[in-house]
């Protein structure tokens, strides 16, 4: 069948997006015909491989040497693992779950030049009409399960959480299912203004007897890439636009960590209301997955001069500031950071601390 690749891929950064911390990142569960060492050690490296894929961003990341040796080895880099049973199509199947070391699958990627994509990771939104045998609706978990499932099972392979709309009167008074089916992108993105997430999927689904049909769009930068689809199986139509929000995000998040200092930027951060608030502004600094060291140059009342060490750029430590919320872009700083005798032309931007608990 005829195939025509349509994904659109357009920006929306409406201040702070909306994020989520993505639990079992390094867990897996894999089918096993039956108990014993050999099936342990090729689900622990099928498991592996699994992890991997969701915490470099990367779908190729087994193509690479360092990886390729790694994962016949992959019980070393375990945790943890136990067997379970359920039901699966109406029959008992065997699986093992494996929970494996964060530090150590972390210490593979870098030794192999690959990126980390931390857990704090952004929502999409997905908001689609489906044409099925009741007619034109939106998706949601009520209406549709088997849709809104196969999103759900793609999006975990990748680690990307997804967020639905609440369909409430506001949505509907915002956006008709007539204006989505026609791919009307400038009705959709001022609907999801909302939800404040860093990407939407929207598009249209039709059900024919024996296949689908889909016409997506991703909400995501300036470039614009479509696809068109038609498959028997609903997961061969979801899993590769799922698979290119994944890419697309990780592109931006994922860091690769040299474990070398990289760039120095100094920024100036307002609205310190006392000791405890310091305390919580370096230890975020320091947990930011692109910022290698955090260390102040200044401090004076509510303000203060943090010099960061980069494993990246300074964008891309933005755009963790935005995700997470706890420093905003302060557009009126004042002058008391003067006082540092750091010229101003050093300063790389000033934010405000978000103080709460």
């Amino acid at each position: 069948m005829k195939k025509i690749s349509v994904l659109v891929l357009l920006g929306l950064f409406w201040g702070p997006l909306q994020a989520e911390v993505v639990k079992n990142l390094y867990n897996a569960q894999v089918p096993v015909a039956q108990r014993g060492q050999a099936a342990l050690k090729d689900a622990a490296a099928e498991g592996l491989r699994q992890v991997l894929v969701r915490v470099s961003g990367r779908e190729d990341v087994a193509s690479f040497g360092d990886v390729q040796r790694a994962l016949p080895k992959a019980e070393s880099l375990l945790n943890q693992y136990h067997y379970s049973n359920k039901l699966v199509d109406g029959r008992d199947q065997l699986f093992i779950d494996f929970s494996f070391s964060e530090v150590e699958v972390n210490r593979l990627l870098s030794q192999a030049g690959l990126p980390v994509w931390d857990k704090n990771r952004p929502q999409t939104l997905v908001w689609l009409v489906v044409d099925d045998f009741s007619g034109r609706h939106f998706v949601s978990e009520a209406s549709d399960p088997e849709i809104v499932q196969a999103l759900r099972e793609a999006a975990a392979q990748r680690g990307l959480p997804l967020v639905f709309p609440v369909l409430d009167i506001d949505d509907k008074l915002q956006l008709t299912t007539g204006q989505v089916w026609s791919m009307d992108l400038e009705a959709v993105r001022k609907a999801a203004e909302r939800y404040r997430t860093s990407q939407i999927l929207t598009g249209r689904l039709t059900r024919l007897s024996t296949s689908w049909i889909a016409n997506f769009a991703v909400i995501s930068g300036i470039d614009e890439d479509l696809l068109d689809r038609q498959a028997a199986e609903l997961a061969d139509i979801l899993r590769p636009v799922v698979n290119s929000v994944a890419d697309e995000l990780a592109s931006r998040f994922a860091v690769i960590r040299s474990g070398q200092s990289g760039a120095r930027e100094h920024i100036v951060v307002s609205g310190i209301g006392n000791f405890r608030d310091y305390a919580r502004l370096l230890t975020y600094l320091e947990g930011v997955a692109v910022v290698e060291h955090a260390n102040p140059v200044w401090v004076s009342g509510a303000q203060a001069v943090i010099e960061l060490h980069l494993e990246g750029s300074m964008d891309k430590a933005r755009q963790f500031f935005l995700l997470d919320k706890k420093l905003l872009d302060d557009n009126n700083p004042g002058v008391a950071f003067t006082q540092s005798n750091l010229p101003v032309e050093q300063v790389h931007s000033y934010y405000r601390w978000q103080s709460r608990p």
